[in-house]
């Protein structure tokens, strides 16, 4: 039910981009102008980045004692993304490549833990670049004094992000809500799952040194994604500035994560086009540069799944298999 809603989300959206904003036979032309250069181009920055992405990964699971050889992490990294888009359930890449990399050998706790690090602090680093956006945007002129209340917030939202995230790295404050609860929960099954992965989280917590590695190896990410909107726009010939887009990257893709639509399908394109009408640019262009984005990411990934079914001898697999535990494609020995 809620995939059909967030589909639907994502089809009216949309539609309604494209019967307001944007003219789709316009958008096609311009893509159709593509330099083969800069699309070389933007392949090759979209793979730096998801080889960074998978490096970060790793770099987690290093610090927990389970080497991941990057040849093993950015396949697998790129195979659960395509393959979270392909499960008509609400199951996610992340719940994808945890099984992925359980069937490999490596500790579900620490698997787990790396993933969780992953998205926490990865979060608090774009609530605090979407805070950097909304500065640049101001002082372009795109945004008037009425979002200064949205920075803001943001800004409370980001020390409360930070706060939730010091807290949940506390023994003794984790400790103490644990021992609130009934005996019988204290002693099930489950909660002794949650402990071990509550001290797997902590060790990671207490790597100060990989986790400001981590961050700003996230900040560098996010750097790429934006030089890599700027090589679409340069391949269309599009006029958009690399500080433009600085602004308006992140923010659209902060604002993208909403639990609103199918893989923010709709709302990023909405806010992103909306943000650079506001600077001047062509709602058609804007939507060229979001459409082919997405198309050349996809198509980036797919070597990458080949590189894995080999890796794994399952040129086969299927989402099925690897949530069903198919030792034959997905042991990856």
């Amino acid at each position: 039910m809620k995939l059909a809603l967030r589909l639907a989300a994502s089809v009216l959206l949309l539609g309604l981009l494209l019967a307001y904003l944007v003219d789709l036979r316009e958008a096609a032309a311009i893509i159709r102008k593509f330099s083969p250069a800069w699309l070389a181009a933007a392949f090759a920055v979209v793979t730096i980045d998801r080889v960074l992405m998978a490096y970060k990964w790793a770099l987690l699971l290093r610090a927990q004692g389970c080497p991941m050889p990057l040849w093993h992490a950015v396949p697998m990294y790129c195979t659960s993304m395509v393959w979270g888009l392909a499960l008509p359930t609400t199951v996610g890449a992340d719940a994808i490549r945890a099984v992925m990399a359980t069937r490999r050998g490596l500790g579900a706790p620490e698997v787990l833990t790396s993933i969780v690090i992953e998205r926490m602090v990865g979060f608090v680093m774009a609530l605090a670049l979407g805070l950097v956006c909304l500065t640049i945007l101001r002082s372009l002129g795109v945004l008037d004094a009425a979002f200064d209340k949205t920075f803001l917030l943001g800004a409370a939202m980001l020390l409360g992000a930070v706060g939730l995230l010091a807290a949940s790295l506390d023994a003794r404050l984790t400790a103490a809500l644990a021992r609130r609860l009934p005996r019988i929960a204290r002693e099930s099954m489950v909660m002794r799952k949650l402990e071990q992965f509550a001290a797997a989280y902590r060790s990671l917590g207490g790597s100060r040194r990989v986790i400001g590695v981590f961050a700003l190896l996230t900040a560098a990410e996010q750097l790429f994604s934006v030089t890599f909107s700027w090589t679409l726009a340069k391949g269309m010939d599009v006029p958009v500035n690399l500080l433009l887009l600085l602004g308006v990257l992140p923010l659209s893709t902060l604002i993208s994560r909403l639990p609103i639509s199918f893989d923010g399908l709709g709302v990023f394109e909405f806010v992103f086009v909306g943000l650079l009408m506001l600077a001047g640019v062509q709602p058609a262009a804007s939507f060229a540069i979001a459409l082919s984005g997405r198309i050349i990411q996809l198509l980036a990934f797919l070597p990458w799944w080949f590189v894995y079914a080999v890796q794994s001898g399952a040129r086969r697999a299927t989402p099925r298999a690897v949530l069903a535990g198919d030792q034959r494609g997905l042991s990856g020995r």
